[in-house]
């Protein structure tokens, strides 16, 4: 029971990941099997259904995405427009060029990014060059390790006490943020090279047309 529960969990959290970027589906990845380190069993369990979530969300919210930029979807119900909320957008201006021209570098860098995955379809969504499946494959194969990874890590320095264990998860996973975020400030720090005024054109008219562009 306490098995099929935990994949449910899993599943669902990252599922959920995509349409609600705040969710913290690393967290509960890493704390699942750092609970779980003496059944193998489930850890592997837990990184197919963390990889297969993660993709399977992706997949789908590109279809979601790219109904609605070709226009078919200009009536997209607020729930799924409002996907595209401001963090999106400010991770999309990174991705615009990298995904045209080093697709699977960017599908990584996107999935370890907050609200990444979800502006990495966005863009995505936009382009018919792009092999969005398999990059969404590479990025939460990746990704799924990386947490996986990280729960083992965490329960091996902390041992069986559950105190120290859950302190361990919060001290590395907030490594991480805090990393992530240090990386991101100097990357906006450095000088933006002039973009091509046809592409954010084009952009930026598809972005006017949905609703939560009226907002602030």
């Amino acid at each position: 029971m306490t098995f099929l529960l935990s994949l449910m969990l899993v599943g669902g959290v990252v599922l959920a990941d995509f349409f609600l970027p705040v969710v913290p589906s690393s967290a509960v990845v890493t704390t699942v099997v750092g609970f779980s380190r003496d059944e193998p069993a489930l850890i592997a369990a837990v990184l197919i259904a963390a990889a297969g979530s993660s993709w399977l969300g992706e997949v789908l919210g590109h279809r979601i995405f790219r109904a609605v930029r070709s226009g078919r979807r200009t009536d997209a119900p607020r729930a799924v427009t409002g996907l595209v909320t401001r963090t999106v957008l400010d991770v999309e201006r990174a991705l615009r060029h990298a995904v045209d021209a080093h697709p699977y570098r960017a599908a990584v860098a996107a999935r370890f990014l907050p609200a990444g995955r979800t502006a990495l379809a966005w863009v995505a969504a936009g382009s018919e060059r792009v092999p969005y499946a398999r990059m969404a494959a590479l990025g939460a194969s990746l990704w799924a390790v990386y947490a996986v990874g990280l729960g083992l890590l965490a329960a091996t320095i902390a041992g069986p006490d559950v105190e120290s264990l859950v302190g361990w998860i919060a001290a590395l996973l907030g490594a991480g943020g805090v990393l992530t975020w240090v990386i991101r400030r100097r990357k906006s720090l450095r000088p933006a090279a002039p973009e091509e005024p046809e592409p954010v054109r084009d952009t930026a008219n598809v972005l006017l047309r949905l609703p939560f562009c009226a907002v602030g």
